[in-house]
């Protein structure tokens, strides 16, 4: 129609942040605004079917949603446009990419279980050779603490040669000193037996002098003994 043959009516619209007129949304040359207006003028968009809905019946509008439906004022409502095969090709690309995702995230799941089968096996390994080291452990631990007994014994047995050696070492200075006192009784008999036969001994000092030789042999056998005794207790504690 003739731009001046075009009379467009004012059309109220609501006032509300849930609808807006269609027109407002529209860039075009001023010049053209009767036809803009004739054609889009009674249009507002809203942001559902629902709301759109409402207000084509309080106001008498069209309305148009985000999604492309559309509600007349006569009561007819059609869908929104939809481009069939550009929703196939996006399909298909969304299938393509969707697939080598999977296949990725597939390879990389084999990967993860595969490290994980691994791990699990050096777990095995590593628990088995804990449970052989604390076997070790426990066996050291028990020669340990048989050595360490073994060792207060032999501790023991120590100062108990240790003293024993002090006994015989005393008893082997009393015998030295016993056996000097008898040395030097016999030299002074044997002094006194070589004087002439007139000062001669009487039958008990002769007795005597006998009886003071054996019992200068049996000392020094004694000494002989306790000797061997006290090397051999030497020995002992060295070992």
């Amino acid at each position: 129609m003739p731009l001046n043959r075009l009379k467009p009516k004012n059309q109220s619209t609501p006032n509300s942040q849930d609808v807006e007129p269609l027109i407002e949304k529209l860039s075009y040359d001023r010049k053209y605004e009767k036809a803009f207006q004739q054609v889009f003028g009674k249009t507002c968009v809203c942001r559902d079917l629902t709301t759109a809905a409402a207000y084509v019946k309080s106001h008498g509008i069209n309305t148009i949603t985000l999604d492309g439906d559309k509600v007349d004022r006569k009561g007819s409502l059609t869908g929104g446009y939809h481009d069939v095969r550009r929703s196939r090709i996006e399909a298909i690309k969304s299938v393509k990419n969707w697939r080598t995702k999977y296949d990725t995230e597939k390879a990389r799941s084999q990967e993860v279980k595969a490290s994980i089968a691994t791990l699990e096996n050096e777990i095995t390994q590593i628990g088995g050779k804990i449970t052989v080291a604390m076997g070790q452990q426990n066996q050291i631990r028990d020669s340990k603490d048989r050595l360490v007994e073994e060792s207060g014994i032999l501790s023991q047995r120590k100062d108990k040669l240790k003293e024993r050696i002090e006994k015989l070492e005393q008893d082997t200075a009393e015998l030295e000193t016993e056996l000097a006192g008898l040395a030097a009784k016999i030299e002074g008999y044997t002094s006194e037996m070589r004087t002439p036969l007139a000062n001669g001994l009487s039958r008990e000092e002769e007795q005597l002098i006998v009886n003071l030789g054996k019992e200068v042999e049996h000392r020094r056998k004694e000494m002989v003994e306790l000797s061997k005794r006290k090397n051999e207790v030497c020995h002992g504690v060295l070992l």
